[in-house]
């Protein structure tokens, strides 16, 4: 029903002004009937925006040099490309069901993730919540945060069976579908840590299980081993401390999609951000602070539920805010990087057991997704 309202957002959003790109678009598909152009255009189409058009390049001709396709991970664009071939070959059509079936599942094992320490009514909560959460739209987009939101998941629930090898292969699906997911090496590790009794004895005893977080670091040397050989684009100074993360994360080739774009220090960035007026910029602020605010206000709680959820949470946060995207719009993406810091939801789900705090949250959550659907249709000052 959330993907139904918010689709007649976005098509009411893509039908306010004459768009040319529709229609080359739509033209461009094969069709059989009048019929069929028409579901495309209404269903299809309106989310076709932004790093969607890059995930098609991708499912439909492979990586290139210097078109801007080399900064996103295989994964995503893959499966989109495997369940195009449900429809007809229609890649969007295929990344709009990777997306909303990831997305399910990833509600279905965050509650089972969170039932571990919770009831089970703040668990289905907590998943309310998130779904809920204005920048939660990005999950009904043919994006790949669904996808890379269920793997990091499935990492935590693994880790707390103590399926090591299981969790370290989630992990490394989830790093072949984003450059965050080199960061779940932290909360794994200290998952085994904990595991061990925090004695290092027992850590040698059992180097099988330890060894098993190495794939996901494994997993991104394969990715960094591919583009290096098929498209020399490994760009790594060890006496510049900035290109460690950048240049190894990102591609070089990432300024053909956004021009000016690094990894700074947080606080270099956020005065950065301050500085610029862009309505686009406030947004990203704004929604950026209600997850800084989540950890400031959870992080003690969220401590006593689960230590690795904080170095988790901390490590996506920070990250999140480190990237620098340019004067002009310096926090691009800021909002749906830190939705993937899903665990800061299970505090929230514990306050929201008071009477009407769920409903006022899930009502102002709906009215910002709401409105975000319809500037990402329209183009008009939020870029995902």
């Amino acid at each position: 029903m959330l993907r139904i309202v918010l689709s007649l957002i976005v098509l009411g959003a893509s039908s306010a002004r004459p768009n040319t790109d529709l229609e080359k678009s739509v033209k461009a598909w094969p069709v059989s009937t009048p019929h069929d152009a028409w579901l495309k255009r209404v269903v299809l189409e309106p989310w076709r925006r932004w790093d969607t058009e890059y995930y098609e390049y991708i499912a439909e001709r492979g990586y290139r040099r210097d078109d801007g396709t080399l900064q996103f991970h295989p994964l995503y664009p893959l499966l989109g490309r495997g369940a195009s071939f449900l429809f007809a070959g229609n890649v969007t059509a295929g990344l709009l069901a990777v997306s909303s079936v990831s997305c399910v599942l990833f509600l279905l094992v965050f509650v089972r993730l969170a039932e571990l320490d919770l009831p089970q009514d703040d668990s289905q909560r907590a998943a309310t919540l998130l779904l809920h959460a204005p920048m939660a739209v990005i999950l009904f987009a043919p994006y790949s945060e669904g996808l890379f939101l269920l793997f990091s998941a499935l990492t935590f629930l693994m880790a707390r069976r103590g399926s090591w090898w299981m969790a370290a292969a989630a992990g490394g699906l989830a790093t072949l579908t984003r450059q965050q997911g080199i960061f779940l090496v932290l909360p794994l590790a200290w998952e085994l840590w904990e595991w061990c009794g925090r004695d290092l004895a027992k850590v040698l005893r059992r180097w099988s299980s330890v060894a098993s977080v190495l794939l996901i670091p494994a997993s991104l040397l394969g990715w960094l081993g591919y583009r290096g050989l098929m498209f020399g684009d490994i760009v790594f100074d060890a006496h510049n401390p900035r290109t460690w993360v950048y240049g190894l994360l990102i591609s070089k080739d990432a300024t053909q999609v956004v021009a000016e774009q690094r990894f700074d220090f947080p606080w270099n960035a956020l005065a950065d951000a301050l500085r610029s007026s862009g309505t686009s910029t406030v947004f990203d602020l704004v929604l950026g602070a209600m997850f800084v605010a989540m950890f400031v206000a959870g992080g003690r709680r969220l401590w006593r539920i689960r230590k690795s959820y904080v170095v988790y949470a901390a490590v996506i946060l920070l990250v999140s805010f480190s990237y620098n995207t340019g004067a002009f719009l310096p926090y691009m993406g800021l909002p749906r990087h830190c939705l993937l810091a899903f665990p800061l939801f299970l505090p929230m789900a514990i306050w929201a057991r008071k009477p009407g705090v769920e409903t006022a949250l899930l009502g102002v959550g709906f009215l910002g997704m709401a409105v975000l659907a319809f500037s990402y249709a329209a183009k008009i000052f939020w870029v995902p």
